[in-house]
């Protein structure tokens, strides 16, 4: 499986680091852009932790993810696991039947998710006002 890259990985180390009791709301822009969520989120087996990143907006009353993605930690790296965008009605997961003696991962997807996430998580340094070194 491919884990985000090392400047993504420093992002989203940073994200961690400020939340407070296994949550965080980032909102550095009075509304200009989506907050981010952080979340951690259950357990999975094969992975130390595993954490939701969210941006939602509201359709009817009702709060959609634009996106949420789950995120695996192990030995320090992080990997995608699944993408939710309820505007569009995409919900995408990178391991099905995870409780399985051999689950089935969907490796092209997985890589797939993973560009995406490295995209998205420069989008919310910039976004949100963050200083990471690259």
């Amino acid at each position: 499986m491919h884990s985000i890259n090392e400047h993504s990985t420093k992002v989203f180390q940073h994200l961690l680091s400020l939340m407070s009791k296994g949550y965080l709301k980032l909102d550095n822009t009075s509304g200009t852009f989506m907050p981010v969520i952080v979340e951690r989120v259950f357990t999975h087996s094969g992975f130390e932790e595993v954490y939701s990143v969210s941006h939602y907006g509201k359709q009817n009353g009702d709060l959609m993810a634009d996106p949420d993605m789950t995120f695996g930690l192990k030995e320090s790296k992080f990997y995608p696991l699944s993408f939710r965008n309820d505007y569009v009605g995409v919900d995408q997961e990178v391991i099905r039947d995870r409780e399985a003696a051999a689950p089935q991962i969907n490796l092209k997807l997985q890589h797939e998710l993973t560009e995406f996430a490295d995209q998205w998580l420069q989008n919310i340094v910039d976004q949100q006002k963050l200083s990471i070194q690259r």
